[in-house]
């Protein structure tokens, strides 16, 4: 074996230097390499779950606002409806004509009609007539009214109904005038709603009587003796509550609310063809001493498309039967005997003009 010559030692040893030197040197970049990729990939991490924690916060804002809506509509469209029971809605279509026939104990004794024409700055008018003919004294006039009546035995009641519901079919004025025999204006009532009351004006021949009351501009006013035309979303165990008016009620009776609640389903003959209908029931709110039986008001037959065909109505002493019909001479004679010509704002013409 040859002997390596001296600067053969001082190479290796260099070359074993370079190598380590180069072997650290590889290391280190390793090293900072791997630390570089560690540090990238927290950075990462960090901002995936940076991304991940905005869009769970987003989430949150979203269905944070949409409960906040759903909230509200619940609250202030839903609720109202169910908790004070809002009658469902009727229709009122101008220049539909409605006539009743009227009969008592299975006789007739008179006939109701109803037509709604346009009357000033787009409002509505709805105006009816109830005739009854050949009525007991005794059985339908209230005590209070024995004085102005005194020596009558049969009566003939003809009473004059004005409703106006402004541009956006809230009720705005109602009146109402009651004849008996030839008797001209026993009774005049007048209704006006403004600042959340209704402002009634009673007139019982010359003694006149003003009362109040609260009104929310989203009520409406019926009567019984004046039948809805239609009646909407009726279904079986639907209840709600009504203010109605009554000129023979007196002062103290004036308006009332009643409680009404869909019955059942039930078969109605009409025209000699058996019609499904809802039936509807009114009674008075029940008081202490009066028993169920005592405050039963009125029956309604609605039919499927809302159309009331029926309604019975108890008043006073007399049972009082409305059934719709669709009699020519009625339908035609309507405008004359409601005397539009007389009693509505606007004249034939106008009404002609403000029809959409």
């Amino acid at each position: 074996m040859e002997p390596r010559p001296p600067d053969a030692e001082i190479n290796a040893e260099t070359d074993g230097a370079g190598i380590s030197l180069a072997r650290f040197e590889c290391g280190f970049r390793l090293e900072w390499g791997k630390r570089e990729f560690s540090e990238r990939s927290r950075r990462t991490k960090v901002t995936a779950k940076g991304h991940r924690m905005g869009n769970r916060v987003f989430t949150g804002v979203v269905l944070l606002l949409w409960c906040s809506m759903m909230t509200w509509l619940v609250c202030a469209k839903i609720l109202p409806t169910v908790l004070r029971g809002d009658p469902p809605p009727t229709v009122v279509q101008k220049n539909e004509t409605v006539c009743w026939k009227v009969s008592m104990d299975g006789k007739p004794i008179g006939w109701a009609v109803s037509q709604a024409v346009a009357g000033v700055d787009s409002t509505t008018e709805l105006h009816s007539r109830v005739l009854l003919e050949d009525i007991p004294f005794d059985r339908l006039a209230p005590r209070w009214m024995a004085t102005l009546l005194y020596g009558f035995d049969r009566l003939r009641i003809d009473m004059r109904t004005r409703t106006v519901l402004d541009s956006l079919g809230h009720l705005s004025l109602f009146d109402a005038t009651v004849c008996i025999n030839e008797l001209p204006s026993v009774v005049r009532m007048r209704g006006r709603v403004g600042e959340g009351m209704i402002h009634l004006r009673l007139q019982y021949g010359d003694v006149v009587h003003r009362v109040e009351y609260p009104w929310h501009e989203n009520k409406s006013m019926g009567s019984e003796l004046n039948p809805e035309a239609r009646i909407l979303q009726v279904y079986k165990g639907r209840k709600w509550k009504k203010e109605i008016y009554n000129p023979l009620g007196g002062p103290k009776g004036a308006i009332e609310l009643v409680e009404a609640e869909v019955m059942e389903e039930t078969a109605l003959l009409v025209n000699g063809q058996r019609v499904l209908t809802k039936r509807i029931e009114y009674r008075s709110i029940g008081s202490a001493g009066i028993s169920p039986s005592n405050r039963h008001r009125a029956n309604l037959w609605v039919a499927e498309d809302g159309t009331l065909l029926r309604e019975e109505i108890r008043l006073m002493d007399v049972s009082l039967r409305f059934d719709r019909t669709l009699e020519e001479d009625l339908l035609a004679d309507a405008e004359a005997l409601l005397e539009l010509d007389r009693f509505a704002t606007l004249s034939a013409s106008d009404r002609l003009k403000a029809q959409p």
